[in-house]
């Protein structure tokens, strides 16, 4: 049984006849009746008389009448509820970022974008490193805005917003404050200050001095601001994002690009599994504008 049987079972009543509700079906009238002959048998009910010319109800008919107009009664208002759900939800948008607002400009991004678009619910929730994941995995999240090397691209899309550097960062007493650029190998035998493990600079730290051979002395694993705090009084150096020194604005410390360059880029980025709709295409489309001006 289907809703259009029940649609065409309603029809052929309130016509009074076969070829009135076939007309206003905008079905023929044979298909019509194998229709409701194939409903009479699934039910296993007469459903008309069919002894004269109008469509006239047997008893069972006028008891399935009732109950068809309910279930299709039911189904539309089913069908208005998804939509309104539907529509509802669309206008929810809930991004997860990493604790970075400030050095990349994002608050203003996020600002103008409420203004632009005052019909959508933005919600922004910061959240850090080891956590960003697992909730775009758990759908917690509709998007994510970090770094790039978070992301497995088998798993995610993802929109460049802006670009940063790795740079060394150190004393200004220290014997290499002075200097343009820093190789890895210059740096080798340093005592290293790093972010908190959890994070993604500290993986992609790991993994250079990795790459470089470099065993290296981590004496301590802290927050940004901490660290910044001992490289100032010479306690040991560090590789940080060089975006973080227009936010923290520490007395007695240097940074030092290295050669060669290592770029940090910030994405926004999509689970594909989760689905495009109305929200998150509009962001999707509002940061390709404005990614320029981040």
């Amino acid at each position: 049984m289907t809703f259009e049987q029940l649609n065409y079972f309603i029809a052929v009543v309130e016509s009074d006849t076969f070829f009135d509700a076939a007309y206003k079906m905008n079905i023929s009238q044979s298909s019509l009746s194998k229709h409701i002959m194939k409903l009479e048998k699934e039910l296993d009910l007469k459903l008309f008389d069919r002894s004269s010319r109008s469509a006239t109800l047997t008893q069972a008919g006028e008891f399935f009448y009732n109950e068809a107009k309910q279930l299709v009664k039911h189904y539309q208002n089913t069908l208005k509820n998804v939509e309104n759900f539907k529509t509802t939800h669309e206008n929810k948008l809930h991004i997860a970022v990493l604790p970075i607002q400030t050095q990349y400009n994002l608050n203003e991004l996020f600002n103008n974008f409420k203004r632009q678009n005052p019909n959508i619910d933005l919600k922004i929730t910061e959240v850090e490193d080891d956590k960003l994941i697992e909730g775009i995995e758990k759908n917690k999240y509709d998007l994510i805005i970090a770094r790039e090397a978070m992301f497995d691209k088998a798993n995610f899309t993802t929109y460049l917003l802006t670009q940063d550097e790795l740079v060394v960062t150190l004393s200004s007493n220290h014997r290499f404050s002075q200097y343009n650029k820093l190789t890895f190998y210059d740096i080798a035998d340093e005592d290293f200050i790093l972010m908190n493990p959890y994070t993604s600079i500290y993986q992609l730290c790991i993994n250079e001095l990795k790459n470089h051979n470099i065993n290296a002395n981590i004496i301590k694993t802290a927050r940004t601001e901490s660290i910044l705090g001992s490289v100032s009084i010479n306690e040991g150096i560090s590789l940080l994002p060089k975006s973080n020194f227009e936010v923290f604005h520490k007395k007695n410390i240097n940074t030092i690009s290295l050669d060669p360059s290592i770029k940090l880029s910030v994405v926004l980025a999509k689970h594909k599994s989760t689905k495009y709709n109305f929200s998150i295409k509009k962001f999707i489309d509002f940061v390709e504008d404005f990614k320029s001006e981040l």
